[in-house]
């Protein structure tokens, strides 16, 4: 595995702890946290499309498309639900316990998708080390929130 791969995901991950409180206090100036996510959507679609176009991205291609199946059009709506409610979360529970309770949401599903292989991924099994790894993100929540 290629370490510059494993910080790139590091960076990010520092990133969108940033974007919880940027769009937590967005939310707040702009009157919610739909108003939040509209506004950084709009403003993601830009940099996308600026960076697409300043690299010469070839155009995308739409061979195969008309028997996609539906699913693969609803990243979207997971992704303005992960916007709307760490914008909403965030200031209720502080960045830390919204985004490993978010985290933990999603490693529990990703252990269900690899197992199964789920929607064409690869099929990596359920072991005891993989639960026992959810399982302790679960016990730092709990250890975040203890007072």
């Amino acid at each position: 595995m290629n370490n510059l791969y494993l910080l790139l995901a590091l960076g990010t991950g520092a990133g969108v702890a940033v974007m919880a409180v940027f769009n937590a206090r967005l939310g707040g100036l702009l009157g919610g946290p739909f108003w939040a996510a509209a506004a950084q959507f709009s403003v993601a679609l830009s940099v996308v499309l600026v960076v697409t176009f300043a690299t010469r991205q070839p155009a995308p291609t739409t061979t195969g498309i008309d028997g996609a199946p539906w699913w693969v059009w609803t990243g979207g709506v997971f992704s303005a639900t992960f916007i709307v409610v760490s914008t909403f979360l965030t200031p209720r529970l502080g960045v830390a316990v919204t985004l490993a309770t978010i985290i933990v949401g999603q490693l529990s599903a990703a252990l269900v998708v690899d197992h199964f292989g789920l929607f064409g991924g690869p099929v990596v099994r359920v072991s005891l080390t993989r639960v026992a790894g959810v399982a302790l993100l679960l016990a730092g929540i709990t250890l975040m929130r203890w007072r």
